[in-house]
């Protein structure tokens, strides 16, 4: 199980992922890191673990939205 080195709100973590899932893995943790960079540009530094849960809600919130249009549009 390979391990790879992600950054997250200018934080590095390493995380464990199934062998070929290390593309999809970094695709993620972009995505998260986008929202976390816009969250500390507002709020500042953060402890870690309020960072990535608002990182990861912020993100979810997105998510939702974007459902919702999908099933508007269907």
């Amino acid at each position: 199980m390979p391990e790879v080195t992600i950054k997250i709100g200018g934080r590095d973590f390493t995380v464990a992922c199934q062998d070929g899932e290390e593309q999809y893995l970094h695709a993620a943790a972009g995505l998260l890191d986008t929202e976390a960079v816009a969250l500390t540009g507002q709020a500042g530094r953060l402890p870690e673990g309020r960072m990535l849960l608002m990182s990861g809600l912020m993100l979810a919130d997105k998510t939702a939205g974007l459902e919702d249009q999908l099933r508007v549009a269907q």
